[in-house]
This record gives C-alpha cells, structure tokens and sequence, in this order.
C-alpha cells in the first residue's frame, strides 16, 4: 500500500459520516450514468494507454460506489448505454455469443439502439430471439424509430418510465436512431425520426395518456449537432410545453460535447470507445416549474476511465468492489476463451489512423500501400486498386507486441473483399472516386481533419483500365456509383457489373496474415503487465531502465526500516482518528454528497 493510499484510508476512517463525492457539485434530481459508442472496449486500454486503465469491471464499481453515495443523499441514480456495443474488438464478433454476457452484468437501466448493433443480420437474429438480449432489459431496451419488417412492433420498447426511488418524480425516457438505412431489410426497419414522432403513440405518451413523468430523458444514437435533435425537441415541446425539463444523451460521431438547446434542455455526449464515463444531472418539473431560465440545474462531468481518478472523484480510499473483481475477472476469461489473446507478430512503429496519410506513422498508408498488395492474390500495383471507406479502419496499431485483438480491434469487421470489374477506364474510375468522395461514408468515426470518407489505393494514370476492388461493408454503395458512370458514358442500361469474391480472405484476415508474416517476432521479450510505457511496447524508458514494470524499488528511495515505522505511525494515527470519527458521526448526520466539477462548454466539443 502506497503512503497516499494510507493517508487517503486515514481520512476515510477517521470521518467515515462525511462520505460523499470530492468536489462541490451536487447531485441533482435525476442523475444518470452515461456510456456510448463502446465498440466492443469492454477490457479497456491498459496495455497501451496506461491513462485508461479501467476496464467495465471498474466501471462497475464506480457505479455501485456512487449509487451509494447517491442513496446516502437520497438522490436518484440511473445508469444508461446509448447504443454501438459492436464492431471494434475481438469480443464483438457477430453474433456477439462471447460478449453480451457481459453486457447483461451492467446493470443498465436502460439501452439504447446503434448503427452497429443491427448492420448485421446475424447479430440482429441473436439479439431479438425469444428470452435473447432485447427482452433481457425488460422493457429497458429502447427502439422508438425499430420495427419489425413488415410489422408496426417495435424491436424493443419505444419508451420506458423510470421511477425516483426518493424524490418519487418519474422520468419519461426515449431512445431514438438516426435514419440509418443499413439494417437487414427483411429483419427490421428504421423508421425516419421525422415520422416516428407524428405517431399517435408518441403524441399519446407526450400528452399524459399513458401516465404523467416530471422529465424526458430521450437517448439519442446520432450526433449532437444533428437537426433530428432539435425536431426531436420541437415535438416535445409542442406537446410537453416550454418548461417540462429534457435531457438528451447522443452518441454516433464519437465525440466529448455538451449543448444547451434551450432554457429548459440540454444535450451531452460521452465520447467513444469507452474512453468517457459519462454523467448528467438535471432537474423533474417541480424544481423548475417556476422558473424562466433552468439552464443552470443542469450539470454534466466527463470522467476519464483511469482507475486513480475515478478513485479521486468518489473520494474513497479503494473504488473496487467484489461484484467489479468478478466482472473484470470473466472479461479476461472471455477473451482467452476465444483465443484473441493469442500473440501474432510485434510492430516496428506506433500507427495511427488519425494522422495524414502520406506521414509514416499513417495506418491508412501501411494498409492500402503494405497490407492490401501483399495480401490480395496476384494484385498488380500498375492495374488494380483498390478503394476503402476510412469507417473501416477503427483503431491505432500499437508498437510491440500484437495479439490477435489488436488486429480485430484494427478492422472488426470481418468483411469479404470483392473485385468488381477488370476493365474499368481511368476517366471512368475518376468519376467514381470523385462521386464517392462526395458521399457520407455511414461507418466513418465522424468528422476528421486528416480522413475523407474515401481513399483510393494509388493515383489513376489517364489512358489506363484498372480494376477495382473493395470491401463488402461498400460493395452495394461501389457497385451502383460504377454502374452509373457507365450509363452516363454508353446511354445504356449496364448490368455487366458482377462482383467476384476473393476467396480465402477477410478485411480482418488480411491484417492478421500480414503481421504474421512480416512482423512474426519482437527483439526483445515484451512485459504485459505495464503500468507506465514509452510508447514504444516494451514497457520501461528509453535508456533502458525498467521503469515502466510494477514492482520497481527506485520508486521508494527510504530504506525498508523506515518505511516500516513510518507505517506504523500511520495506522496509530488511523486508530486515533477512527475512535474519533465513531464518536463524531454520532453528533453529525452526513454531509451531502456531492459530483466532480463540471466542464460546461456549450456548443463545443471537447
């Protein structure tokens, strides 16, 4: 035990009966405990970013710990999921067998519906069969705008009223899609937004016919600065009146943000990738009702999934919990189960998919100059190309070694690759690239300084044919923008288009043959219990100082006697204060609890 952690217990101890958050921001009426976009991260990022240590295990405790908190002030706290559990691990493969176990261990109030989580027929399948992971939320699993092809049933629940336990105040929640025209049409529809709210169910709901609420939380998978929010909102208040208080939680374009809509609404959104937990407070009706300007009863926090943090902001001397222990214990178990922790090769450099394509580091250069020739057969770099929607490429490539989750946390997708044509003209395929670059890629991680929404392979030679691959993910997209083009050029209907696909391989595949072929061995062995790295994947410093692994003296520069009285001194002081914090909790009844500070920067994404 670390002498921080001591003095933090004797603190702890000593006033136990002013337990509560460490800052001054207090819980409000509603309370909710915001993840979205997760993508499969449920383990986390510690092997390679140290600074995000936690894992859902310790989301959990976190949880759990201020539901405490929250009880001892007798303040509302619910916890929510804003949809995209799928697509970026190893643990998300479809359909997600491996993975919603785990899901189904956070106890999720409610659950909204992604993109990602219905793209694939056979994950759709999964989740919708009869005692499967829709009805395990128990009405929690919300699908304003899903239906059920052919029907008007929704996949899920379209809303859901939750109850305030102490401020008895009910909290009518939502949870809406984008328009999102990708889902397996003979499964489910998705239902513009903009007609969605015209039914007479929502207009029902909204005007008490079903019960009344003292606030709407809609869950929202789509970006903060979608028009959808405000038509949303607009709705709402038509029906609801100008001072009923809405929170709107979104999602879809990864990104930490916040906004107020009006006076009495505000939307937030908690990142990507399970780096944010996220929280909001806001107020029921009765706390605002008289007021022309709410926007101050409404507070958000983004928390950094870092494990000493998380421990600051709750100010208890240990955040973990048993129920946590064990969470994080199965997703270990899980992935080693399924094999994805399995070492594949070892990475020279650091690649980033943010970064501009022609840079060294590119991970998008190593894929469509590198990964991509040398895995295609007989691929000729003068003839074929190949063009790629940047969505496909989720995540860095970190130095050191490489598991077979880091290259399913790469590209997850798991998608056939296709040639279409042999004999496409170069004329031909420029106006192709340049349509599609004009196109939204529905897969991409949202806006990017460095990434348009497509790339081609290599340059177009004017005089030339080439021929053209892709994945299967933009096969239909491809295919339909290449049949134009050659309607345009012949006035003819072209149906000569047909799509061959590359037997043996997989856009995952391709990545995992590749490591193992040309990064098959680090230099050195690689430490993966790390707390501290260089960034170059082998732990330590760069003078060669094994700095980075746990267990390291130089990080106590007192001698072991000393250490030992000084231990010693502590724990009487622990006693002292205990006996005097007994006799003070009996005098004293227990300070508000309280939430760490706010960053409000509306209308700016953070």
């Amino acid at each position: 035990m670390t002498m921080r952690s001591l003095l933090k217990l004797a603190l702890w101890t000593a006033i136990p009966c002013v337990r509560g958050l460490a800052t001054d921001l207090y819980l409000g009426d509603f309370n909710i405990v915001v993840l979205t976009d997760v993508h499969g991260w449920v383990t986390g990022h510690g092997r390679h970013e140290p600074d995000r240590d936690a894992d859902y295990g310790d989301v959990l405790s976190y949880y759990l710990q201020l539901k405490d908190i929250a009880d001892d002030d007798e303040k509302d706290l619910f916890f929510v999921m804003n949809g995209d559990f799928m697509d970026g691990t190893g643990l998300s493969e479809h359909p997600p067998t491996a993975l919603l176990p785990i899901l189904e261990k956070m106890p999720f109030d409610l659950v909204n519906v992604g993109n990602h989580d219905i793209a694939n027929s056979d994950t759709v399948k999964h989740i919708m069969a009869p005692g499967g992971f829709v009805q395990w939320w128990e009405g929690g699993y919300l699908t304003s705008n899903v239906v059920k092809a052919g029907t008007n049933t929704p996949l899920g629940s379209r809303y859901k009223m939750l109850y305030g336990q102490y401020s008895e105040a009910t909290l009518l929640a939502f949870g809406f899609i984008y328009d999102f025209q990708g889902a397996p049409q003979d499964l489910l529809t998705v239902q513009p937004v903009v007609e969605a709210i015209e039914s007479d169910w929502f207009t029902q709901v909204l005007d008490g016919t079903h019960g009344d609420y003292d606030a709407i939380l809609v869950m929202a998978h789509m970006g903060i600065d979608d028009d959808l929010i405000q038509i949303i909102l607009n709705k709402i208040r038509d029906e609801a009146g100008p001072r009923i208080p809405v929170q709107f939680i979104t999602g879809h374009t990864h990104v930490r943000a916040s906004e107020t809509k009006d006076t009495h609404s505000s939307a937030y959104q908690a990142g990507q990738y399970l780096d944010t937990i996220g929280f909001v407070s806001f107020p029921e009706w009765d706390t605002v009702t008289a007021e022309s300007d709410a926007r101050s009863e409404f507070r958000h926090s983004f928390v950094n999934p870092n494990i000493e943090d998380m421990t600051d902001t709750l100010d208890v001397p240990n955040m973990s919990t048993s129920a946590g222990r064990d969470l994080s214990s199965f997703i270990k178990a899980t992935e080693a189960s399924m094999g994805i922790l399995d070492y594949i090769g070892c990475a020279p450099i650091t690649y980033r998919t943010e970064v501009a394509t022609d840079d060294a580091n590119s991970l998008w250069r190593l894929y469509l100059e590198q990964v991509i020739p040398s895995q295609i057969p007989g691929w000729d770099p003068a003839k074929d190309l190949f063009l790629a929607g940047t969505g496909s490429l989720r995540y860095d490539l970190f130095s050191g070694q490489v598991l077979k989750t880091d290259v399913l946390s790469v590209a997850p997708f798991r998608e056939y690759i296709y040639k279409l044509r042999d004999d496409v003209p170069s004329n031909i395929l420029t106006n192709v690239f340049k349509n599609m670059k004009g196109m939204d890629d529905w897969y991409h991680r949202g806006d990017s300084e460095f990434l348009p929404d497509y790339l081609l392979s290599g340059d177009i030679v004017d005089g030339n044919t080439y021929s053209l691959y892709t994945t299967e993910m933009y096969l239909n997209v491809v295919t339909e923008t290449l049949e134009s083009e050659l309607y345009a050029l012949t006035f003819e209907d072209v149906d000569s288009v047909t799509p061959v696909k590359v037997s043996g391989i997989t856009s995952s595949d391709i990545w995992e043959f590749y490591v193992k072929k040309h990064w098959s061995e680090c230099p050195v062995p690689v430490e993966t219990d790390i707390t501290e790295d260089s960034g170059d994947g082998y732990g330590g410093d760069d003078t060669g100082n094994n700095a980075g692994v746990r267990g390291n003296t130089d990080e106590y520069p007192i001698g072991k006697g000393a250490a030992i009285g000084i231990s010693i001194t502590v724990l009487v002081i622990i006693l002292g204060f205990s006996v005097y914090g007994i006799v003070l909790c009996r005098k004293k009844k227990k300070a508000p609890a309280s939430m760490v500070q706010a960053t409000q920067r509306d209308g700016v994404n953070v």
